[in-house]
């Protein structure tokens, strides 16, 4: 060991002063005119490279090492290598290798060939193999005559390569490439695949442009053979150190051919209202505006959503997902706020995509534009157990067709909270003062007076006395803590009504009463909630209910109760109900159960609603799964509408998932939304789903689905 740190400082500070700074250690390093020979323990090292070999020749002309037997290289942060035989120049920092295994860390994609070689800019591989999964025996893996890997880019560029499952070649591409590096980069990210039989073979590939780090820009173009082009587009930037926002928008057009197939294909039986799908959407988020202005210490936030399309079809073709609401909500909010005092203003804009291609079109959805609101936290006055707090409210409902308002709100609650018995319980008053303007625009008395009703004013004073407590007991096996009292509200002074359940237009047409309030009734209440916990802190029981009763109508209000049970640490059982004593009947009830372990899975919902109108919803969700071995899924899933006896969905598949890559066969029923010459229509598509990802290169998505059935949703 003295031998071999004695030698060193002569080596590094001699034989490499013309290479790289880099130095050698071994057990035994011979010097022969210009030859050094290195054997037993090598290691060389430099600011790039870690290498350990059993042998090591260096020549100090040539400015060339080469290593033998157990070669073993790290370079850079996370670039790992193994080879018999290692040549590398100094000098240009160019190499060759034989029998070469090469891995990166951070993504553990490998690349093992049996001959490669590398200049200033990329690495040369003959008959390489890839993959990011086991080395020994790879669930998959590409094999190529040659391939050349990007050192500054980490694009790996393949040719010929065969896809092959274990042993088994599935595929062949002249040239395939996929980046090995998740540094953002302008460049290609992984392509898109799939293939539907009303749409034809589906080919997205997204394009990304990177140049600053202030903002970049991806392009999502994508063909579908039997349906049409488009293209996708996203622009994101950050234009302060406190904000950030996105642009996004795109189109695709329909091929007239398939837009007139469509007319056997949904309940319409009509073709596609638009031709090109398009849309635009904005997302910004901000937390400094105006607080810089003012010495106080404020909080500030301002988020926009925006979305503005055409058609439901602009989001269906914009990815792979198939869950969509037909109401697109574009919000607009923001707040500024310190501890005592809340301003908040706030803008909804919706798109019924089911109103688009109907006669009046979306001139009749109701827009919330602007709503303002003032808010006071609850403070004390005078004492410390007496409470109030403020708010005032304008809103703005405006829309081209039907009946507009604005409205102004006020609400005043106060409070006095007196403890009783060392406080055992608590005994509240409270008192509550609320009034509302609205000046109504297009509204009439009636439905057969077209008379203009403009103005309505409403004050409702209400007052309550409560007595609560909370308590709690351990037992032997069990604890228990329980929450319950009473309340008795009285109702104050009233002025004016709010309780109609239509408005009507000035040319008789009807409408939701969308500022509706039912007056103030007398009421005695109680309620109790109650948690049950085991010995060591896990909850197996909750309980709440609440009844009411209206004194002066002497009639009871709805009766609710909820119950969730957890008899195991992986299983709840729930039930929610609302019982209406007037009507005899129950309103609203959900029993769900939820279970999974390990190796099983499972939910179910069923959920029976009944409005004022006699209308009655009842359906019923489902979905399970099953853990196999060797990260195989089942899985499966069930919607079906009791009340109307047609299955809304099903699903059945296997996934199969790994860290190296993840596939699925799904088959799946399904109900689509579409968009019509004369408005909104539905169409039941049957179809075989497949979907595979290699990490990291992306994956391929085989959809092949049919039409089965056209009814309407009037008809189920």
């Amino acid at each position: 060991m003295l031998h071999r740190l004695a030698i060193l400082p002569i080596l590094a500070l001699n034989l490499w002063a013309n290479t790289q700074n880099f130095e050698l250690l071994a057990d035994d390093v011979k010097s022969d005119e210009g030859i050094v020979t290195a054997n037993k323990n090598v290691v060389v090292y430099s600011e790039t490279y870690l290498v350990t070999a059993d042998k090591a020749v260096y020549n100090q002309n040539t400015g060339v090492i080469e290593l033998f037997g157990n070669v073993n290289m790290m370079k850079g942060v996370g670039e790992i290598s193994r080879s018999n035989y290692a040549k590398i120049n100094l000098n240009d920092d160019s190499s060759s290798f034989e029998a070469l295994f090469m891995m990166d860390k951070e993504l553990e994609v490998w690349i093992r060939s049996d001959e490669s070689s590398s200049d200033a800019k990329f690495y040369h591989t003959k008959n390489p193999i890839v993959s990011s999964c086991n080395v020994t025996d790879p669930d998959w893996s590409i094999t190529a005559t040659s391939a050349k890997l990007n050192k500054d880019t980490k694009f790996l560029h393949m040719f010929n390569p065969v896809f092959h499952l274990g042993n088994v070649p599935i595929f062949y591409l002249p040239y395939f490439g996929f980046s090995t590096d998740t540094t953002r980069r302008t460049g290609l990210l992984p392509p898109q695949f799939g293939y539907k039989k009303s749409e034809g073979f589906i080919y997205r590939q997204p394009i990304y442009f990177a140049p600053y780090n202030e903002w970049d820009f991806q392009i999502d173009p994508q063909i579908r053979t039997s349906r049409g082009a488009g293209a996708y587009s996203t622009f994101r930037f950050a234009d302060s150190e406190f904000s950030s926002g996105e642009i996004g928008f795109g189109f695709f057009r329909d091929k007239e051919k398939y837009r007139e197939k469509q007319k056997n294909d949904n309940s319409n039986e009509q073709s596609l209202k638009n031709k090109t799908h398009k849309g635009l959407e904005l997302k910004y988020d901000r937390n400094s505006l105006f607080k810089g202005y003012f010495e106080r210490n404020l909080q500030e936030g301002l988020w926009l959503d925006a979305t503005i399309l055409n058609d439901i079809d602009y989001l269906k073709l914009k990815g792979n997902s198939t869950d969509f609401d037909s109401l697109v909500t574009s919000n607009l909010n923001y707040f500024l706020t310190d501890s005592t005092n809340y301003f908040g203003a706030y803008a909804k804009y919706y798109i019924d995509t089911e109103k688009i291609g109907s006669k009046n079109e979306n001139k009749d959805t109701l827009q919330e534009l602007p709503n303002l609101q003032y808010h006071r936290f609850t403070d004390t006055l005078f004492l410390p157990n007496i409470l109030y707090s403020v708010d005032l409210q304008s809103h703005r409902y405006e829309r081209k067709i039907g009946v507009n308002a604005n409205a102004y709100e006020l609400n005043l609650p106060l409070s006095l909270h007196v403890p009783l018995f060392d406080e055992l319980a608590t005994l509240s008053f409270y008192e509550n003062l609320y009034a509302t303007h609205i000046n109504y625009s297009k509204k009439a008395t009636s439905s057969t007076n077209n008379s203009k009703d403009k103005t309505s004013d409403y004050i409702n004073n209400y007052h309550k006395i409560a007595l609560h407590t909370d308590l709690a007991k351990a037992y032997d096996s069990f604890y228990h803590t329980i929450n319950f009292g009473s309340e008795y509200l009285l109702a104050g002074y009233e002025k004016g009504r709010l309780d109609d359940e239509f408005l009507y237009d000035e040319n008789g047409a009807i409408y939701e009463n969308f500022l509706g309030k039912e007056s103030t009734k007398d009421e005695v209440s109680g309620y109790l909630t109650q948690y049950f916990y085991t010995s060591n802190g896990t909850k197996i029981l909750r309980h709440s209910i609440s009844q009411g009763y209206y004194t002066k109508d002497n009639e009871p209000s709805n009766l609710k109760n909820t119950i969730s049970i957890y008899p195991f640490a992986n299983l709840s059982i729930t039930n929610r109900l609302e019982y209406s004593h007037a009507d005899n009947e129950l309103k609203r009830i959900q029993t769900g159960l939820d279970y999974s372990n390990e190796y099983f899975g499972t939910s179910i919902l069923h959920t029976l609603k009944r409005s004022t109108n006699k209308q009655q919803d009842s359906y019923l969700t489902t979905s399970a799964n099953i853990n196999l071995p060797r990260q195989y899924k089942l899985l499966g899933g069930w919607q079906y509408d009791l009340e109307r006896s047609y299955t809304k969905m099903w699903r059945a598949g296997i996934t199969h998932n790994r860290k190296c890559w993840n596939y699925g066969f799904i088959y799946q029923q399904d109900i689509e939304p579409i968009t019509t010459t004369t408005g909104s229509a539905t169409k039941r598509t049957q179809g075989f789903y497949f979907m595979v990802n290699f990490y990291p290169m992306g994956g391929i998505h085989y959809d092949f689905s049919v039409s089965k059935d056209n009814q309407s949703s009037s008809d189920k």
